[in-house]
């Protein structure tokens, strides 16, 4: 027999052995299946084996069993974390990097979706990936003519126009123009919308008086796109416009800010700057389809410092400015204000980033886009029908602790439990979104187009990216366009007080709607009360449930609060860590403390109400307790948080 004949029979015989043996393999599968379907499991066996397996592995492996956890604790919970994870970081961060790579997986395909948030954010990542491959020097190029035809549709621009006539000024025409493009500098003002409130505040110490730095700027764009220029009459621009800057400093100088000193209103700016149409300029930088109707809800919002003689001065303020500089100035002023703004937007390109940027990018503009696409097509939704009702019970729990304190009297009492009871919750993704259309609303006002430039495409994510800002805080969006939902965690608004739960988190090793009950409260139960905690801290207990400030404790409750709360002090200070020694500042961590206590005292109170004889076990651990199982339980979690 030839060598050839010999190599064709043995491949020939392994290929048959390896046929029958995933034959034999997948019969075997198959009867077990049947048996299980046949024959009810017991719950106290198999199925805990596999709902809480991720548990059962991090408390096998984690946990160093030579190590006295009367000594250390966290050690004997966790010592050997490193050795038995690949990921390098804590679980947290893992679970935002999943997301984030199912996110990019999506981009990367060439996917059809009828949904308008899906589109706009497909159509930006390929036009930042495409952006990636282009000549630097070209896209610079291409980039500086559209800054000027920008600033064209925004006004008339003496330094560029030689025959400019002040007759084609209109000073809110233009700074309406500018808020059209998204711009909340405008050069007298600034609208500042996130994350709580909006001011209307002094710019002008954003302004360079720099005459070479102005001159350079202004020259450059003129020069890349051709257009003819007298130096002379340039620099004579630059000076009038760095005297303006000068002008509105000491105005600022003269009366500097006070801490937290307020007071103008917008009835009370607009009397004193009558030149400046505040209410025209700012609808234009909402929605245009509910302007009215935003301006309605936020008009009493906008404020600025109520000492500051840059508004409020009757003698010398904007308005005698305003009155007293020429209109050559100001549009020349405005329109480098706005040649500013689009080119810090310049800083963005994608060319020489990392591989990830232009996903990242879109994560960052749009995240509620980006989440709706996570919980739609790979995330277990039951799991927010669970993590609402676990953040009912352990509301339920922290009320009867207040119920049932010792010392409080009953009115810090009963406005405690107020606050909790009014405590707005967002677990993860609100419901809202699943309807049919609903996150597209917020996508209409602007239309993507594949052959817009990047910087074109950029500017207008950059304009809707603000508008939904504006939609949040009139209440048309129930979260925010913030990147932290997108990213495991949880956390308190106490301005709003709002507990959030974000999407990774309700999410394995720490969450799952296949755990028993107890295991879900031991995985994320402090971690809710905790974030609750935080509207009961040292600063928290100082805004009443609406989240203003407003001091509701009695003077007694108030005292006796601080007596305890330094007694967590004291404790935290003489506390000897086994790494760290005695070397804790209890004062500057005292109310995360105070939200610690809160939270591990509700979730133990909700964790032992749970009727165990209904519950299946922890493989491997059938016969521990249950109060030592919460403990090691969560302090896995608080490792990985």
């Amino acid at each position: 027999m030839s060598e050839k004949d010999t190599k064709t029979k043995s491949h020939h015989t392994m290929k048959t052995v390896s046929i029958v043996l995933i034959w034999l393999l997948a019969f075997y599968a198959a009867l077990l299946i049947v048996k299980n379907h046949e024959k009810p499991q017991n719950p106290s066996a198999t199925p805990s084996r596999l709902v809480i397996e991720p548990v059962k592995h991090k408390r096998h492996n984690w946990r160093d069993v030579s190590v006295d956890p009367c000594q250390n604790f966290f050690k004997a919970v966790c010592g050997k974390y490193n050795e038995h994870s690949l990921f390098n970081g804590v679980s947290l961060s893992r679970n935002t990097k999943i997301v984030a790579n199912v996110i990019k997986e999506h981009l990367y395909k060439d996917l059809s979706s009828s949904s308008k948030s899906e589109n706009a954010i497909k159509i930006i990542f390929d036009k930042c990936e495409a952006t990636k491959r282009m000549n630097q020097t070209l896209l610079a190029l291409n980039e500086n003519g559209e800054i000027l035809k920008m600033i064209k549709q925004v006004g008339s621009w003496p330094m560029m126009t030689k025959t400019w006539n002040e007759s084609e000024f209109d000073l809110n025409d233009m700074m309406s123009n500018m808020a059209k493009f998204g711009s909340t500098t405008f050069g007298f003002f600034e609208v500042l919308f996130k994350p709580a409130l909006m001011f209307f505040v002094d710019v002008s110490s954003m302004i360079t008086t720099n005459t070479k730095k102005l001159e350079k700027d202004i020259v450059e764009i003129l020069r890349v796109n051709s257009i003819s220029f007298d130096v002379k009459s340039i620099r004579e621009d630059v000076r009038s416009i760095a005297k303006l800057v000068k002008d509105m400093r000491d105005l600022s100088l003269s009366a500097p800010i006070k801490g937290n000193a307020s007071g103008n209103g917008i009835d009370r700016m607009q009397e004193s700057v009558p030149s400046i149409d505040f209410e025209r300029i700012t609808k234009h930088l909402f929605n245009p389809k509910r302007k009215d109707v935003v301006w309605e809800k936020l008009k009493t919002k906008f404020d600025s410092p109520g000492d500051m003689s840059y508004f409020s001065n009757k003698n010398r303020n904007i308005e005698t400015l305003l009155k007293s500089t020429s209109k050559r100035t100001l549009a020349n002023y405005l329109i480098y204000v706005f040649m500013r703004h689009l080119n810090s937007l310049t800083v963005y390109k994608p060319i020489g980033r990392n591989q990830d940027y232009c996903a990242e990018f879109v994560m960052n503009q749009f995240p509620l886009a980006a989440l709706r696409v996570y919980v739609r097509n790979h995330y277990d939704k039951e799991n927010l029908e669970l993590a609402s009702e676990m953040v009912e019970e352990i509301r339920e729990n922290l009320i009867e602790t207040f119920m049932q304190s010792t010392w409080l009297h009953e009115n810090t009492r009963m406005r405690a439990i107020r606050k909790a009871e009014l405590m707005k919750k967002v677990i993860g993704y609100p419901p809202e979104f699943e309807v049919p259309g609903a996150l597209d609303s917020f996508f209409e006002s602007v239309t993507f187009s594949e052959t817009d430039s990047y910087f074109t495409t950029f500017k207008k994510a950059d304009k809707l990216y603000k508008e939904q800002y504006f939609d949040y805080h009139s209440g048309f969006l129930s979260i925010e366009p913030d990147i932290v939902f997108v990213k495991s965690g949880a956390h308190y608004r106490p301005w709003e007080n709002r507990l959030t739960l974000q999407i990774p988190f309700i999410d394995d090793p720490y969450f799952d709607s296949t755990y028993p009950k107890y295991a879900k409260i031991a995985g994320i139960g402090e971690v809710i009360g905790h974030e609750m905690g935080h509207g009961f801290d040292t600063e928290g207990r100082k805004l009443d449930e609406n989240g203003g400030k407003n001091d509701w404790w009695t003077l007694e409750d108030s005292a006796e609060y601080d007596r305890k709360t330094q007694c967590l002090i004291d404790q935290y200070n003489n506390y000897d860590d086994p790494d760290f020694g005695k070397n804790l500042n209890g004062s500057k961590t005292v109310a995360e403390m105070a939200a610690d206590l809160i939270g591990i005292s509700v979730s133990w109170k909700t964790y032992n109400k749970v009727d165990f004889s209904k519950e299946p076990s922890i493989f491997g651990f059938e016969d521990e307790k249950p109060d030592k199982l919460f403990f090691h339980i969560t302090a896995l979690v608080i490792l990985n948080v």
